[in-house]
């Protein structure tokens, strides 16, 4: 072979090497990039362990935790509070750094969670979930790390449903790593706060108020404690609680105005409210933990109201006997005082016992057959019978009638004070 051809094949083969080496030389500028990102790669993690902590600053690296809320949800039951979330981890490498300027000014690469040394994230305080997906780290020219997984944690709740459905239950999320003490709240997240919730999918029942994050240390590791407040959405409990029980209360007072001699009629209405209570209570029992630390006011309002009307069922038996039975012996006489006193005048009696001729016409017309035997049934209301004129056994039922009316109207008075109270303690 000529000499001369020889060297000049061996000068091309060195320039076609150099012209591939040479940055720019290529006519693909996707390729050159991916060389030029595979080369930062190669030289950033050559002898990396990802299994050791990176150091910054000559010590263990810290570990940032923000938090993302999407929605909340909160069992009752269980005392629980369920979270989905957004994580915002973020830690720093010293050793993990480059010049942009020298890597045609790539500002960040992106990795593989199983490539690098991530904090293992678990909640202290909670019993299920975790990370949703293995979500990869962007690693910037700085040597800042950051990784944003998708978490769901349901964590244990004390509850509080002393004001239910008007209650705020404050719940704790204690989020950390064991055996890693370096850990603190981000407040880089968006907005600048260790917890954002403003874009968070509105729950139908509950809305987060308040929240805050802190840092504790124990001592072989350390944790994020964030507090979250959440609200009820109770506007449909005005219809499915308190519009019943107004009616209740209603109906209650409103059988202390009937005649006495319907005392019957009396007991069935009240029969019916104990019913419906009972019903209400059990529908209680369905939404809200039997063994409840404290007692929802609500339900002491109903239960006490059952307490109610099992009294006043009493009372209108005991109204009932005065205003029917067949009494030998008339009204003490200072009772009748009272009762044609002003005592009756207070409550509203005074009409009962008008002396004018009208009334007097009205109990003649009766028929003399209503007073011959005084054994005999008698189904007229006492209290429609004026005293004046009439045989004196029926001028004694009629004080009897009045007094019972006169117990009516002393215990709705006493009832309705007694509801007043009730209902300034339980907030209803």
């Amino acid at each position: 072979m000529n000499p001369i051809s020889g060297l000049l094949q061996t000068l091309m083969g060195i320039l076609f090497l150099f012209s591939a080496s040479v940055p720019g030389a290529t006519s693909d500028p996707d390729a050159k990039n991916e060389s030029v990102r595979d080369r930062l790669h190669l030289g950033l993690f050559l002898n990396y362990d990802s299994d050791v902590q990176p150091q910054f600053q000559g010590a263990p690296t810290n570990v940032s935790l923000g938090m993302v809320i999407n929605y909340i949800d909160i069992d009752e039951m269980n005392g629980k509070l369920t979270t989905h979330c957004w994580l915002n981890i973020r830690w720093k490498d010293e050793e993990r750094t480059w010049v942009p300027s020298e890597h045609d000014n790539i500002q960040e690469i992106t990795l593989k969670a199983s490539e690098v040394w991530t904090p293992q994230i678990t909640l202290f305080n909670g019993d299920e979930g975790g990370l949703l997906a293995d979500t990869q780290v962007i690693l910037s020219h700085d040597g800042q790390f950051r990784r944003m997984p998708p978490a769901l944690y349901t964590a244990y709740c004390n509850l509080n449903m002393l004001n239910w459905p008007h209650d705020r239950q404050t719940c704790k999320l204690k989020i950390g790593s064991w055996g890693l003490k370096n850990i603190l709240p981000d407040n880089t997240t968006a907005k600048g706060k260790s917890v954002d919730y403003d874009d968070q999918v509105q729950s139908p029942e509950w809305q987060i108020v308040n929240s805050r994050a802190k840092f504790v240390s124990q001592d072989y590791y350390g944790y994020i404690e964030y507090t979250l407040t959440a609200e009820r959405r109770a506007s449909m409990y005005t219809a499915v609680i308190y519009t019943p029980a107004s009616c209740i209360v209603i109906l209650a007072l409103s059988a202390f105005w009937l005649p006495p001699h319907m005392g019957g009629e009396k007991i069935m209405i009240n029969g019916l409210l104990i019913i419906v209570i009972a019903a209400f209570l059990m529908y209680f029992a369905q939404l809200l933990p039997v063994l409840s630390n404290k007692t929802p006011l609500v339900v002491t309002f109903y239960s006490t109201t059952l307490l109610f009307l099992s009294v006043s069922t009493i009372i209108e038996v005991v109204v009932l006997y005065l205003a029917t039975a067949k009494h030998k012996r008339s009204v003490p006489e200072a009772l009748k005082k009272l009762l044609h006193g002003n005592l009756g005048t207070w409550l509203l009696l005074s009409h009962f016992s008008t002396t004018g001729e009208i009334q007097a016409e009205k109990t003649r017309e009766m028929g003399e057959n209503l007073y011959e035997n005084p054994d005999e049934d008698d189904a007229t209301n006492p209290l429609d019978i004026n005293p004046t004129g009439v045989p004196s056994y029926k001028a004694i039922q009629f004080d009897w009638a009045l007094l019972a009316a006169a117990v009516d109207r002393i215990f709705f008075v006493a009832f309705s004070l007694a509801f007043l109270i009730l209902a300034i303690i339980c907030a209803v």
